[in-house]
């Protein structure tokens, strides 16, 4: 018996065992601690795209579904968003010392969501300056704690392990042109749009814009925290920029023509609502009647376009009932 196991151990069963096993504990080793390998795109000199699917929080992805990015300067990196949680976090400044043994020098987040900033904590703890908006900040300070419980709900405990609030330390309060290891880079804030605080980054040299969300390519928007009106006047700014790639928030890497679809979705969804509104009709009847058949195959149309039909409807609302208060006055 001894015999027939021992020669077990040395003939290609055995070994082709073993490498299935070596194979499998690889594939569970992010869900043990260590970062996932994450895709990584050059797509102009010194840009880096970290690209996400387009999808919803799962734990699965464990809530990497979010695009992020780097660019790479004279004497160190920049990275734009930092992830889900601190383990993604931890996963980009992985990414980032496989493409460059540069140091990573500052962390921008475009806005509050928590997929954009809760990876804050993985750049903290190596010192490395976080900036954003001063209204991100303020919305990350009131918000992040239930947003910490609610991707906690969607991904589950162990992918948000260690994973802490990290408020920016750095705020700016308007757009300004920004000298970031030798790269010029345009922080652009166009006020309330998406959020109350969204930052765009475009690299002068590249002519690359990192939109954040204020971009969906392929995927509908949420519009939890929007101001629509300012939301498409933003982007009509972006669309004056000379934009040679794109970066947007969700959805595949592209060019300036992105712009023009999502500002479609907006104006069209303000405008049937509007009507619906006018015509006296309820915000349930308006998610009927604003049906936008156009955009029906774009990622989370079922999920998320009558919840959008509805914050449409109760902004239309309250700007009627501010105005009909001023009118009395």
């Amino acid at each position: 018996m001894f015999q027939w196991f021992f020669g077990w151990l040395r003939n290609d069963s055995f070994a082709q065992c073993r490498r299935w096993c070596f194979a499998l504990l690889g594939l569970t080793l992010p869900a043990l601690g260590a970062p996932a390998n994450l895709p990584v795109d050059e797509i102009a000199d010194g840009v880096f795209v970290i690209p996400a699917p387009l999808a919803d929080a799962t734990p699965e992805n464990g809530g990497r579904v979010v695009n992020s990015g780097f660019l790479v300067g004279r004497d160190g990196v920049i990275v734009i968003d930092s992830g889900a949680n601190h383990r993604h976090g931890e996963a980009i400044l992985a990414t980032v010392a496989r493409v460059t043994p540069k140091p990573v020098k500052m962390l921008i987040n475009t806005h509050s969501h928590p997929q954009n900033v809760l990876g804050n904590s993985a750049f903290a703890e190596r010192g490395i300056p976080i900036l954003a908006t001063a209204a991100t900040a303020v919305a990350m300070a009131e918000r992040c704690p239930n947003c910490l419980a609610s991707l906690r709900q969607s991904v589950g405990d162990e992918a948000m392990r260690a994973t802490r609030i990290q408020l920016p330390d750095t705020t700016v309060a308007a757009s300004q042109v920004l000298d970031a290891s030798g790269r010029q880079l345009r922080l652009l804030q166009f006020g309330h749009g998406h959020t109350e605080g969204d930052l765009a980054v475009f690299d002068e040299g590249s002519a690359t814009l990192f939109a954040g969300d204020l971009i969906y390519s392929g995927q509908i928007p949420h519009l939890s925290e929007a101001n629509t009106s300012g939301w498409i006047a933003g982007l009509d700014q972006l669309a004056g920029l000379p934009i040679r790639i794109l970066i947007p928030g969700r959805g595949p890497v592209g060019s300036a023509g992105d712009i023009a679809p999502i500002r479609r979705y907006l104006s069209e969804l303000k405008q049937r609502v509007s009507v619906a509104y006018q015509e006296g009709r309820s915000a349930d009847e308006a998610i009927r009647l604003a049906e936008l058949q156009e955009f029906s195959g774009w990622h989370g149309y079922a999920a998320r376009h009558g919840r959008n039909v509805q914050h449409v409807y109760f902004e239309i609302e309250r700007l009627d009932l501010d105005g009909r208060r001023e009118g009395r006055q």
